[in-house]
């Protein structure tokens, strides 16, 4: 465990990106219970709404430069875009594949840095893409105890509904210990979280209906990797929240970047 980082209270800036006409981009370092997480984040000054990208399995914060750096985005939010815990540059001294786990550190890398910037937002939208969906959700469901601000989260290309989430064959063939080796450690680690995210989807699914915060799905009508069937998962359990979704045709599983200018559109049109 690395819980002496909880007493740590300070920030490691480093400036990652400055190019002219977008957004200054810094990487910041954040302690929880079971790891330092790294974080990219904008200028967060005279910024009313704060904006979390939760990335998938395996991936990064990087994914979403594209996004921070985006002069529209950086105009209206403060944005936050972890590294989840074993990955990218967030350290874990003993990773667990558990959905409950990434989300606690969400909750916990949000929360320092409100306390530790002295910032307070009127509206937060957490956006979790592919595994990052269940794990923006588990997260808001905390975050959303907070008087202030008020919480929404948009999935992108999400696995939501258990029934259509099943093992694949790679999935098997790369959990061999000789496969493994061979396997980049973040390629390990996504398996890993993909042979518990039935069961995990099983278990938020019961809590799901407590929950009334906003919630925005977006999918890809053609995504291969995670089916279309997800988005109607909160309809079927006849969520309580206000709940919107939107089909990208011919949209693939990538869209937060094949499809830039329209999700983008979606997420403005929700905001504003």
């Amino acid at each position: 465990m690395l819980r002496s980082f909880i007493l740590i209270c300070v920030f490691l800036w480093q400036c990652s990106s400055s190019k002219e006409g977008k957004e200054t981009i810094k990487q910041i370092s954040i302690p929880t219970k079971l790891g330092m997480m790294s974080v990219l984040t904008n200028n967060c000054e005279l910024k009313s709404k704060l904006l979390v990208w939760i990335h998938g399995s395996p991936g990064s914060g990087s994914d979403f430069t594209m996004h921070l750096e985006d002069e529209d985005y950086g105009k209206h939010y403060c944005m936050l875009v972890p590294d989840r815990l074993g990955f990218g540059k967030s350290n874990s001294e003993n990773f667990q594949p558990s959905l409950k786990i990434q989300s606690d550190a969400i909750v916990e890398m949000v929360h320092f840095f409100l306390k530790q910037k002295h910032v307070s937002f009127q509206n937060a939208t957490i956006i979790g893409h592919s595994y990052g969906g269940p794990v923006a959700f588990q997260s808001t469901i905390q975050l959303s105890k907070l008087k202030q601000p008020s919480w929404k989260v948009v999935l992108i290309s999400a696995p939501m509904d258990p029934k259509y989430e099943e093992l694949k064959f790679y999935n098997f063939f790369a959990k061999n210990y000789i496969i493994e080796w061979m396997l980049p450690r973040s390629w390990v680690r996504s398996n890993l979280e993909m042979f518990q995210l039935k069961k995990e989807l099983e278990t938020l699914g019961s809590v799901l209906n407590e929950n009334q915060f906003p919630v925005i799905t977006i999918h890809g009508e053609d995504d291969g990797i995670v089916p279309l069937e997800h988005i109607y998962f909160l309809e079927k359990i006849q969520y309580k929240g206000n709940h919107k979704y939107y089909r990208i045709k011919d949209g693939s599983h990538f869209i937060p970047w094949t499809r830039y200018s329209e999700i983008k559109n979606i997420i403005f049109s929700e905001e504003f």
